[in-house]
C-alpha cells in the first residue's frame, strides 16, 4: 500500500467521523471580540457572525467558513443574533466528504510521475535524428 493510499484511507475515515460529528447539532458560540462571534459544531468551525450597523440599526451578518480564512460565504443579515446562529447551523457543512487536498494540489502517485517523466523524455527525443 502506497503512502497516498494510506493517506486516502485515513482521510476517508476522518471525513466519516466529521460527518458523524456534523450531524450532532450542539453548537458552541465563542465571542472573539466586540461584534464578532465564531460558531462551531463538535469542535469544527462552521461559520462566523459579525455585528454591523446599518442606518443606526444593529444587524448580524452570518457567514460560512471558507477555504480562504479572510473570506466567508455570506448567508444573510439578521435582526437577532440567535437567528443568525440558527441560519449557520441550518446550512449543511460544505467540506465533509470532499478531499480539499486533492482539489487544491496536483498530487500524483509515484507511478503517475514515472509515466509523465517517461512521456516527456520520449517527447524530447522524438524530433532528433540519430545517425
Amino acid at each position: 500500500m502506497s503512502e497516498f493510499d494510506q493517506w486516502r484511507d485515513q482521510r476517508e475515515r476522518t471525513d466519516m467521523q466529521a460527518a458523524a460529528a456534523a450531524s450532532d447539532v450542539r453548537a458552541t458560540v465563542t465571542d472573539l471580540g466586540p461584534g464578532f462571534w465564531m460558531v462551531s459544531v463538535a469542535g469544527a468551525t462552521r461559520g462566523f457572525v459579525i455585528q454591523v450597523e446599518v442606518r443606526g440599526e444593529v444587524r448580524f451578518d452570518a457567514r460560512l467558513r471558507h477555504m480562504n480564512p479572510g473570506q466567508g460565504t455570506r448567508i444573510g443579515e439578521y435582526w437577532e443574533l440567535e437567528k443568525a446562529i440558527a441560519a449557520i447551523l441550518a446550512e449543511p457543512p460544505r467540506f465533509v466528504g470532499r478531499d480539499p487536498f486533492r482539489e487544491l494540489t496536483n498530487y500524483a502517485s509515484r507511478e503517475q510521475m514515472r509515466e509523465r517523466t517517461e512521456r516527456k523524455r520520449l517527447q524530447r527525443r522524438a524530433g532528433r535524428f540519430f545517425g
